[in-house]
């Protein structure tokens, strides 16, 4: 016991203590309280772009890694999916011409669908045109795009659509023998695409 009290009596009190450093970024505060959410978000990443990896294998490699680092850096600031994917489909440094991947539509710009076709299916190499007035041919963006899927179908090639739960519509095309693969990525990458038959019947 006098062991102790003597150390602590000759203990020097005066030495101030270290300051502590109260500046810290809101994120890494995050990441200290919660220490999953960079893992998670390292695994959304990898998913989405094991997805768009895959739906935009017809491009050149580098405009490929190029839409894939839009919809990561789109993850980076917390988005959801689907809206880093609209960054990658209609943001300022999103897909161009010449290279286009995703048809996307107001619920009414009927007159959009023809030539976002045409950029799509120059990059698979089909120089076959779907030639339509759209605006006075269909009713409807659902009615062009069902019949778009169709004739997609007769020359193996599909039409796939992502839930945007908004009235717009977005839109792919992939080789057929793609489809199945094509909406496994999608939903591990928390993305919900739906074939022919399944927007026929939700649109008809």
């Amino acid at each position: 016991m006098l062991k102790f009290l003597s150390k602590l009596l000759n203990r020097d009190l005066t030495t101030p203590a270290e300051p502590i450093d109260t500046n810290v970024p809101e994120d890494e505060i995050w990441e200290i309280l919660h220490p999953k959410n960079k893992a998670e978000s390292s695994l959304r990443k990898k998913k989405l772009q094991a997805f768009l990896q895959f739906v935009t294998r017809q491009l050149n490699k580098t405009e490929s890694q190029r839409l894939c680092r839009v919809a990561k850096r789109a993850l980076d600031g917390d988005k959801g999916s689907f809206e880093a994917l609209s960054e990658v489909m209609s943001g300022e440094e999103g897909q161009r011409r010449g290279k286009w991947v995703f048809i996307q539509l107001d619920w009414k710009a009927r007159e959009e669908i023809v030539w976002q076709v045409f950029e799509i299916l120059s990059t698979f190499g089909v120089s076959e045109r779907w030639e339509h007035d759209c605006e006075a041919e269909f009713g409807s963006v659902p009615e062009a795009l069902i019949a778009l899927s169709d004739w997609l179908a007769s020359r193996d090639l599909a039409l796939l659509h992502f839930e945007t739960e908004s009235d717009s519509y977005c839109s792919l095309i992939v080789r057929a023998s793609d489809v199945s693969t094509a909406k496994e990525l999608a939903t591990a990458a928390q993305l919900t695409l739906y074939d022919h038959a399944e927007f026929s019947c939700q649109n008809t």
